[in-house]
């Protein structure tokens, strides 16, 4: 994968492919969100026949 980072959202996102099934290769990305110093969260997007979709939001909280 390889991705941006910008500083005014706090968001880092990437694009990339991988492989579910050996052979189909498959478009995503995946965004990063620092909410704050204790909570980001994930989001993974595929290409479903050319129309991304999100398939995948975890929402990540900082044990204390």
């Amino acid at each position: 994968s390889e991705g941006d980072y910008d500083p005014a959202t706090k968001t880092f996102t990437y694009t990339g492919e991988y492989e579910a099934i050996p052979g189909m290769k498959q478009k995503i990305r995946e965004v990063i969100k620092i909410v704050d110093k204790d909570h980001h969260t994930f989001e993974w997007y595929e290409d479903r026949g050319g129309q991304e979709a999100k398939t995948m939001e975890i929402a990540y909280t900082r044990k204390k």
